[in-house]
């Protein structure tokens, strides 16, 4: 039988979970998760911190260990409708479609109007290569929310998959917009530049994709290797490979050559990157 945790034990516990959020708010991830962990061990039925907890790991690019804490959440409390949404989207991002599937799910279900989880949805669909079922939930969520950047993203890229170039366009262009404008903010928004120039390669415009992608890499810190937009995570290595791809198309292959050896550098176990250099044959 578990010892019932003290009415000072719980308020120290709130204050460890007060203190990782503003942590986290000034990007301070190591900080945060560490007083995440401080609120769970005083307080291990504390499925709040724990959904807490899971964020600033997938932030981190911990995914696994996020997942754990995902879980934890939920069985402390499976009422959690954020924790099954946190929970899906993180198994999707280690190729767990099936699971993320039915914790998405179990979120809408938990939540109908949390009109996002569409776009989540739709994302993993098109993962499977279902194209066809992908389309139908990213046009709900991009319908529910026109501004939802992740969905109109992936919408544009399930577009491109199925020729139907004019479809992607408008969809890419929306997301151009929307990260043109942040980073006139914040020049050397990183995260900004990466999906500028990911959606202009996607849309066949090679030169643009390059300058927006060697921005991407040159504003990125030793600080984070993951980066996360939008309900969108990519890591410094897919920046490499993405720049290597475009340069590529280019013809500047030298170039191509250097970046695919430093995404292959940081993740030397990444298939993808793997397949991506040898059907480029550098």
């Amino acid at each position: 039988m578990v010892a019932p945790i003290s009415i000072e034990d719980k308020d120290q516990a709130n204050q460890h979970l007060d203190r990782s959020i503003s942590f986290a708010m000034c990007g301070k991830l190591d900080q945060a998760i560490e007083e995440a962990r401080k609120a769970v061990k005083l307080d291990p039925e504390f499925a709040q911190a724990y959904n807490k907890l899971g964020d600033y790991l997938i932030k981190k690019g911990l995914v696994k260990e996020a997942i754990e804490a995902y879980r934890k959440s939920i069985v402390l409390n499976p009422e959690h409708q954020n924790s099954h949404f946190d929970l899906g989207c993180s198994l999707a991002m280690t190729g767990q479609y099936d699971e993320a599937l039915e914790c998405l799910t179990n979120a809408l279900e938990l939540k109908p109007s949390h009109s996002e989880i569409h776009g989540h949805i739709g994302r993993i669909f098109l993962m499977k290569g279902e194209t066809e079922e992908a389309i139908s939930r990213l046009n709900l969520a991009v319908a529910a929310n026109s501004d939802d950047i992740m969905a109109c993203y992936t919408l544009g890229m399930a577009y491109h998959i199925k020729g139907m170039l004019n479809e992607a366009d408008k969809m890419l262009k929306k997301v151009i917009s929307r990260y043109t404008e942040l980073v006139s903010v914040k020049t050397s928004f990183a995260e900004g530049h990466y999906y500028i120039g990911k959606a202009y390669f996607l849309m066949g415009e090679k030169e643009k994709a390059v300058e927006h992608l060697l921005k991407a890499v040159e504003y990125d810190t030793e600080e984070v290797d993951y980066h996360y937009s939008f309900g969108m995570l990519y890591s410094d290595a897919d920046a490499f490979c993405s720049l290597a791809e475009a340069q590529h198309a280019l013809g500047q292959f030298d170039q191509a050559r250097e970046n695919m050896k430093k995404a292959l550098e940081l993740e030397p176990d990444n298939k993808r990157f793997r397949d991506t250099k040898s059907s480029l044959g550098i």
